[in-house]
């Protein structure tokens, strides 16, 4: 798919980017750059820049999509995986998806109501783990 996916965005096929796109394919949550990085062979002679401009071209193309909090760490995902939510936990930064999807029946009422018609979106729950929650007092 790593060579369809891109030729069918207008993307120049190289074998940087099937790297690249291979990497996304196989994670089934969000991952960071840095995380991408981490997973390609030295001997791929790939460096965090290419990785990062062909993260930003596939989110410009639409194949990716690209969250994240101004300041913090930014999380890129094929879009073929993208319609599972999900929960971060603000301690550890744990991230755990769910399949089941609150906003279709709103983006459904919404296009009653309005006529807006929701074409894309995506849901992140922030808080804490059971795991953190057991070990903390705190409420966020």
């Amino acid at each position: 798919m790593k060579q369809e996916l891109l030729a069918s965005l207008g993307i120049k096929v190289t074998k940087q980017r099937k790297v690249i796109v291979a990497i996304l394919e196989k994670s089934k949550e969000p991952i960071t750059a840095e995380e991408i990085y981490s997973c390609i062979d030295v001997q791929e002679g790939i460096n965090f820049s290419t990785v990062y401009r062909t993260l930003n071209t596939l989110a410009e193309k639409g194949a990716v999509t690209k969250t994240g909090e101004p300041g913090g760490k930014i999380y890129f995902q094929l879009k073929e995986h993208h319609h599972a939510h999900e929960l971060e936990c603000l301690a550890c930064h744990k991230h755990i998806m769910i399949d089941e999807c609150p906003v279709e029946s709103f983006s459904r009422t919404l296009n009653k109501e309005t006529g807006f018609v929701v074409t894309e979106h995506h849901l992140q729950l922030k808080g804490l783990c059971a795991e953190c929650a057991s070990h903390s007092d705190k409420s966020v």
